[in-house]
Order: C-alpha cells, then sequence, then structure tokens
C-alpha cells in the first residue's frame, strides 16, 4: 500500500481557471483528486470521462443538467466528463473526484472498509490516499473507495 498525503500535495488550478485541485493520483486510465469548491461555479470539462464526485466536507448544490443534486458529507453522484456541471456550495467545500477515461470503468463508493483489494481508498477525515491496497491492509474510518478499474471497460 501506498499512502499519499493530502497535506503534502500542491494546490493546482481548474482547467477552467474557477477552483482548486489535489491531485493525488493519475496515470492513463484514471484519476483521483480533492477539489475545494468556495465559490459557484461550472465544471471544467472532460469529454469522454466517468466522474464519480463525493462531497468530504461541507454542503452544496450540484447542478447535472437536467438534474439538481443537494449533496452534503458523504453523499456521492455520477455524471459523465461532457456534462454540464454548475456548483453552488454553502461555505467551503471539499470533495473527492474520481475521474476514468472511457472505457475503463470504475466501481466506487463510500462506506467502512472491510478489507480486500482495492485500487484506492481515501480518508474522509484526512483526505489522506491509499494507494494498490492489498489483503491484510488496514485503513479505519469513513472512506471512498475506488475498489477496482477495469482498464478493458467490461
Amino acid at each position: 500500500m501506498r499512502i499519499v498525503r493530502y497535506a503534502d500535495v500542491a494546490d493546482q488550478p481548474w482547467r477552467n481557471g474557477g477552483g482548486v485541485t489535489r491531485e493525488l493520483h493519475r496515470d492513463e486510465q484514471w484519476r483521483l483528486s480533492v477539489a475545494t469548491i468556495s465559490a459557484a461555479g461550472d465544471f471544467s470539462a472532460f469529454p469522454g470521462v466517468d466522474r464519480t464526485f463525493v462531497v468530504a466536507h461541507g454542503d452544496l448544490t450540484l447542478s447535472v443538467s437536467p438534474n439538481v443534486h443537494h449533496l452534503c458529507s458523504e453523499d456521492l453522484v455520477r455524471f459523465k466528463g461532457e456534462d454540464q456541471v454548475t456548483a453552488e456550495p454553502r461555505g467551503p467545500v471539499l470533495a473527492v473526484n474520481v475521474m476514468v477515461n472511457r472505457p475503463a470503468r470504475a466501481q466506487v463508493w463510500v462506506g467502512e472498509w472491510a478489507g480486500g483489494s482495492a485500487a484506492a481508498l481515501v480518508d474522509l477525515a484526512t483526505l489522506d490516499a491509499y494507494l494498490d491496497v492489498e489483503p491484510g491492509d488496514q485503513v479505519d474510518g469513513r472512506v471512498v473507495v475506488v475498489e477496482k478499474v477495469d482498464h478493458s471497460g467490461s
């Protein structure tokens, strides 16, 4: 298991300049990051990418045209990178983003980790990422689980 500490990763501006993110993992198929959303605005477009968005801290309204989601801590929503997405936070929000290039797929959920293997876990309290988790590794508390990334798309 490899650990990436949220506090050790620098903020990077969003593609559209509307916010910042800390990238915890990136390879040719998928990306894991934590975004800070401080003001209302649009998300960057990522055509060809499937996204899973999980609120770690705070609450906001996320409009994924034509649907409106009212989200708070541990709420999860999935959408396509080419969808028009607008966020309206009620105070600062920290959110975990899992972005997977199609045709690859990821199984993402929120909960307690019972063990086994996973591509990644993100601790919702610290926002630290645990990558390449193997049976026997232990991570306590509520986590975002990226159970696997299927590169074949099947």
